[in-house]
């Protein structure tokens, strides 16, 4: 789908279903993150949206616009497509920074929000990511990604993914995007927020306070913690579908 001047890998599950479920996976991830096990029990009742955000999996790179509130455009823009005009969001890690953002500015469009491992940037957490690449920093959060895959095909997506990654680092204004979002956690403070809110996080994550923190500012919400760290969408999957099927 070609929206914003730019070219979206889009998936639709159950084209028939009455209700949408749009998914934005985690950066330098891309759609399987859901697709893969989530995605499919979804579909069983939904309409499941799933896309690759710009410059990962099959949607390509763009000089710029990695940034949350260009990521949130280009969401706004493939639902409107699709002629989406309301829709249960959920997010995982940065694609739940890009739901947040979407709830916040777009109020209209979102139903319930799910927010799944979302990091606080402004906590010092991701500092690694923010700095530039790191590729031990990244070899860590990759396993984490690719860790029900078989061993050689991992290590064989794990250097692809590192060039991939390096590519958007040097060529791309992704880096300097990503630290302009350190204070979207204040923004949610700082207004009323009348969304309903599932608030996904792992037992093993080093983001627990990011989502105490949301728990705290977001009236509707409730907060749960599944085994696995923070690459729970692929160690737990079962965990994160029965939790999203129970509060949608």
């Amino acid at each position: 789908m070609r929206v914003r001047g730019t070219d979206f890998n889009v998936m639709v599950l159950n084209e028939g279903g009455s209700r949408t479920v749009a998914m934005i996976h985690g950066i330098f991830s891309n759609l399987s993150v859901f697709y893969m096990a989530i995605a499919q029990v979804l579909a069983l009742r939904y309409r499941v949206v799933l896309y690759d955000m710009r410059g990962h999996g099959l949607s390509p790179a763009t000089p710029s616009g990695y940034d949350v509130a260009s990521m949130s455009d280009d969401l706004v823009a493939i639902l409107s497509e699709l002629g989406v005009d309301r829709v249960h969001l959920a997010g995982y890690s940065y694609g739940g920074l890009v739901a947040l953002h979407t709830a916040l500015h777009h109020p209209e469009l979102v139903d319930k929000l799910i927010l799944v491992e979302t990091p606080n940037l402004g906590d010092g957490k991701r500092r690694p990511m923010l700095e530039g690449y790191d590729r031990k920093w990244f070899e860590k959060y990759l396993q984490g990604c690719f860790s029900s895959t078989p061993d050689i095909p991992r290590r064989r997506r794990i250097d692809k993914a590192h060039r991939e990654i390096q590519y958007l680092f040097d060529n791309t204004t992704l880096g300097a995007d990503l630290k302009r979002d350190r204070d979207l956690f204040n923004r949610v403070a700082g207004q009323p927020f009348p969304h309903e809110t599932l608030l996904l996080y792992a037992t093993r994550t080093d983001c627990a306070n990011a989502g105490r923190f949301l728990h705290r500012h977001i009236a509707r919400s409730s907060l749960h913690f599944g085994r696995g760290d923070h690459s729970i969408p692929v160690q737990n999957p079962g965990w994160i579908s029965d939790r999203i099927i129970e509060f949608l």
